[in-house]
């Protein structure tokens, strides 16, 4: 279940991140570039930050789940 949690937070950061690539890669050609990069660096620092939380959480999961299969070996 945590798995599955995860896999849909990583899921939905990659989309996220290709939707600011791609607005990035548009507006990097208007006018205003210098303004919108630095909006979207705060939407990718938020992004990067939701990524870096759910891959702990994951790997927490994971750790969690080979302690409990050790101790069951026991």
């Amino acid at each position: 279940m945590i798995m599955k949690s995860v896999d849909s937070k990583l899921l939905l950061g990659l989309v996220v991140g290709a939707a600011v690539g791609a607005a990035v890669g548009y507006l990097a050609a208007t006018d205003k570039r210098e303004q919108l990069l630095e909006e979207l660096n705060g939407v990718v620092g938020k992004v990067k930050e939701g990524f870096n939380s759910a891959l702990a959480k994951y790997k927490e999961g994971k750790e969690a789940a080979a302690a409990a299969t050790e101790a069951a070996a026991e």
